[in-house]
């Protein structure tokens, strides 16, 4: 029963009248939107007050203190017509709408079909009914306004002065069968006669099409009671089927607990045998992945039994398992309850669905063709919400990625037995069809292993791609020909495709090149895709990272020297790039992060463990000599190129081609050449002409580069120069790149040498010290750096030396990093291979501080020395 009971006023006469009317679909006269808010104010009990007279039913509410109310007309053609005293149409056939159902409310309540029992309200001719109650309406009966209900609603009924028939028709049994379909909880009702067997439809077409389309007035009240009912219980009449449907799942157990037994005392009731299974309420849904092998799948190294992986996903519930048509139910769902009447009511929980739904989404992203690539597996097996099973040759296959790495055949003597190590692990992961993110941290030789990798496993039919900063691809050129000078190079540039060399080649591009050549990547597949400084792909929605993913490779390498630890965001658009899908999407991983960063990290570290490889300068210590020296070449800028250009031309005009004659006959004019050339070579902004910006320095931007990897894992720093002026122009760069980085500077304008020496030394944690080299001569120790800039080395080793020794003296108990930043393709690269190849011959010539070298014994043209050769060019960042 409704419990809101609005007032009613009506009479016996009034009562039968409307009776009579609620046969008629009045629901047609409204639009859906007036039916829905109509059935609203009815549930929340808006009406207050309910007037019945044989013409017209008047309907009350009080919305914000201001009465509202509806007139229902009833012409005798059988139209319906509202009035209202709002002017809002909507509302007042929606408040309509609402007495109506209170209205079916009052004649289900009010004329019974309990034999041996009139109506209250026509029994005692009482004109306020008291007692309390959408659907279909009645089949037509013929009858006029005249008929009046029977006394019990059982027996025959009487003619009043309407059309009715004369003779008396036995009242039916109203027989509801209930079904249990996936739509929810249905029942149609039915005649059913005396005989117990012969039943006809009770509602819809089909109650006419049969011809037994009478019906008593004792029937419609039934019918009409019915809709009452089952609107009160929520069920919808669908006019289609002729059905209720009770589609809230949440309702249906108590439904059948609590309200049916009070129908079976109303109405016959057949229930089928799937019903009981609802009683059970909600049973949870387990679902289990089985990883098998697919032979013949893409994604895999070409000698690995492992070419592929099929996922079985199997649905539970209980013992039983799920059809296909049963899980596609399911699935439909989209996480939300249903039923699969020989169930029940099923759903998977919410973390199980997000599970997977997150893993098919991710799939489909990853791997339409699908071919899903074996690694996946490591994924799956740190998801605590699925059961995952692996076939035998899956876990083999897991268990060989696990495994220590088996030493290759041969490697080059020149590796140290870490390089060694990481050059195993890489060609183990190519061995069993997975790509790896070596992240040692600066100096310890990256580039080495990585080239090493591409030297001795060589694959003949396929290209090999090294994607890096522009700065720093003049480094990998000068390695590659150091170490492997076999291998045939070529630097990417516009107006190349990756056909311009025949045969196998190593292609080198900046990441701004391989950007502006993107179109032609699907059409090229690689041997070896290496991105070194992996950072730079960090977001996931540049072109610069969208290319890189569109890179075909049959492995895949990433390099970074930054820790992981901080990043970890960075670290699913690496493994998009690596391992597409082991991280799922990025959203997932976002909002896992969100939720529990310390579960999703510790998730995260052993998901990735077999594919990360980091070693620090203290973890291989003891395989370090005290001081490891390289020499870092640079790269030009266009700004920097183009004056070098200039400056080279002009000086070549004014002092001839000799060197001998120009160093003897002019020698002021030579050393201003060389030192506009040398300043260039660092940053145009030292020329005195020019105002550039800190971009136009390429040395200045490598350095900045190579410091991220340094500061970021806590290491303290020493940047040394002649210029005093380059060094002001470093600070300036150390605000802009690391704000929060302590500075130190000491310089020969330095009153108080001891003050910035003891800060450095005594700082905790990362921090740098700007010193100019004339400022580092002596009295001074800074042993709590372990890595070493020198800016702009020139041909005096002794110089270089006495600042390197600042730092790697007695007292330094790491090994030393000494890094000699040379210009490509400059004056600055000759000097320095001269250095290199006549060692001793410096040592002898140059004893002290002020020692002079005569390099008209080693260069005879002055263009040979200073001219400016080809190089790689430098795009500016964008």
């Amino acid at each position: 029963m409704q419990s809101h009971g609005p007032k009613r006023v009506y009479t016996p006469q009034s009562l039968e009248s409307w009776f009579n009317r609620l046969e008629n679909d009045w629901a047609g006269a409204f639009s859906e939107g007036q039916l829905e808010e109509g059935r609203r104010m009815y549930r929340d009990g808006e009406v207050r007050e309910l007037e019945l007279t044989a013409g017209d039913a008047i309907i009350h509410r009080r919305v914000e203190k201001k009465d509202e109310y509806a007139v229902i007309e009833w012409s005798s053609e059988g139209g319906l017509a509202v009035r209202s005293s709002t002017t809002d149409k909507d509302v007042a056939h929606a408040l309509a709408v609402a007495g109506l159902h209170e209205i079916e409310e009052l004649v289900a309540d009010e004329i019974s079909d309990l034999p041996g029992e009139l109506p209250r309200s026509l029994a005692n001719g009482n004109g306020n009914g008291t007692a309390k109650g959408n659907g279909p309406a009645p089949a037509q009966n013929g009858q006029g306004n005249g008929h009046r209900p029977a006394a019990n609603g059982n027996g025959a009924a009487s003619n009043g002065n309407g059309n009715g028939h004369g003779h008396s028709t036995a009242s039916r049994t109203l027989l509801l069968v209930f079904k249990t379909k996936t739509a929810g909880l249905t029942f149609q009702a039915f005649w059913a006669e005396a005989d117990g067997k012969t039943r006809h439809p009770a509602l819809g077409a089909a109650a006419h099409a049969d011809g037994n389309g009478h019906v008593t007035s004792g029937e419609r009240a039934k019918l009409i009671g019915l809709a009452a009912y089952a609107r009160k219980a929520h069920f919808h009449y669908h006019q289609d089927t002729s059905l209720y449907v009770l589609e809230s799942l949440v309702e249906i157990p108590n439904f059948l607990r609590t309200v049916l037994p009070a129908w079976r005392k109303m109405f016959a009731v057949e229930l089928d045998d799937k019903a009981a299974n609802l009683l059970k309420g909600t049973r949870a849904i387990e679902i289990e992945a089985v990883a098998e092998r697919a032979p013949g799948a893409a994604g895999a190294a070409a000698n690995n039994d492992v070419t592929g992986l099929n996922l079985r996903w199997i649905f539970r519930a209980g013992e039983r398992l799920l059809t296909d048509a049963e899980v596609s139910t399911l699935l439909k769902r989209n996480g939300q309850p249903v039923i699969l009447p020989s169930l029940g009511i099923v759903a998977l929980t919410g973390e199980r669905w997000e599970s997977f739904t997150a893993w098919r989404n991710n799939f489909e992203e990853t791997h339409a063709d699908g071919a899903l690539s074996p690694y996946l597996v490591f994924s799956l097996f740190n998801d605590a919400r699925l059961k995952l099973t692996l076939s035998p040759e899956i876990e083999e296959w897991r268990q060989r990625v696990l495994a220590p790495p088996p030493a290759p055949p041969a490697l080059p003597e020149l590796l140290r037995p870490y390089q060694r190590r990481g050059v195993e692990w890489m060609g183990h992961l190519c061995d069993v069809g997975c790509h790896g993110l070596l992240a040692d941290e600066m100096g310890l030789g990256k580039t080495l292993q990585v080239i090493t990798l591409l030297a001795t496993r060589s694959i003949a039919d396929k290209p090999g791609l090294i994607v890096c900063p522009a700065s720093v691809v003049p480094v990998w050129r000068e390695e590659i020909a150091k170490f492997f000078p076999h291998l045939a190079v070529e630097v990417l540039k516009t107006g190349h495709d990756f056909n311009t060399h025949p045969g196998p080649v190593l292609w080198l591009a900046s990441y701004t090149q391989l950007r502006k050549h993107r179109e032609m990547l699907p059409a090229r597949e690689f041997g070896y895709a290496v991105l070194d400084e992996g950072q730079f792909i960090k977001n996931p929605d540049a072109k610069v990272t969208q290319t890189c993913f569109s890179v075909r490779a049959q492995h895949r390498i990433v390099l970074t020297g930054t820790p992981l630890e901080n990043r970890q965001l960075d670290l699913w658009s690496i493994f998009r790039f690596l391992l597409p899908g082991l991280l799922g999407s990025r959203t997932a991983f976002e909002a896992a992060l969100n939720a529990d960063r310390a579960k999703t990290l510790e998730r995260l570290r052993a998901q990735l463990a077999p594919f990360i490889l980091r070693r620090t300068k203290r973890e291989v210590a003891t395989e370090l000599p005290p001081k490891v020296e390289m020499d870092l070449l640079c790269p030009l800028t266009d700004v920097q190129r183009a004056e070098y250009a200039r400056i080279c031309t002009e000086g070549l005009e004014r002092l001839g081609d000799d060197v001998g004659a120009a160093m003897r006959e002019k020698s002021f004019g030579f050393l201003a050449l060389l030192t506009r050339l040398r300043q260039t070579c660092c940053d145009p902004d030292m020329l005195p002409w020019l105002k550039s910006p800190l971009a136009d320095s390429g040395k200045i931007s490598l350095l900045m580069e190579k410091l991220t990897e340094i500061v970021s894992s806590g290491h303290k720093v020493v940047i040394f120069s002649q210029f005093v002026m380059l060094l002001d122009r470093v600070r300036e760069a150390l605000i802009q790149h690391f704000p929060d980085l302590p500075r130190h500077e000491l310089t020969g304008m330095t009153l108080d040498r001891l003050k910035p020496v003891q800060s450095f030394q005594q700082a905790s944690g990362a921090a740098a010290m700007l010193v100019s080299l004339k400022a580092a001569g002596t009295g001074i120790t800074l042993h709590a750096a372990d890595y070493v800039f020198l800016l702009d080395p020139w041909w005096n080793p002794a110089v270089e030396a006495q600042a390197v020794d600042r730092v790697h003296r007695i007292g330094q108990t790491n090994t030393v990093f000494v890094y000699r930043m040379v210009t490509a393709g400059t004056i600055e690269e000759r000097i320095q291979a001269l250095k290199a190849e006549k060692k001793d011959l410096f040592d002898k010539l140059i004893g002290g501080l002020g020692g002079d070298f005569d390099l008209s014994q080693h260069f005879n043209s002055l263009r040979g020395l200073v001219q400016l050769t080809a190089q790689v060019e430098q795009e500016q960042p964008h």
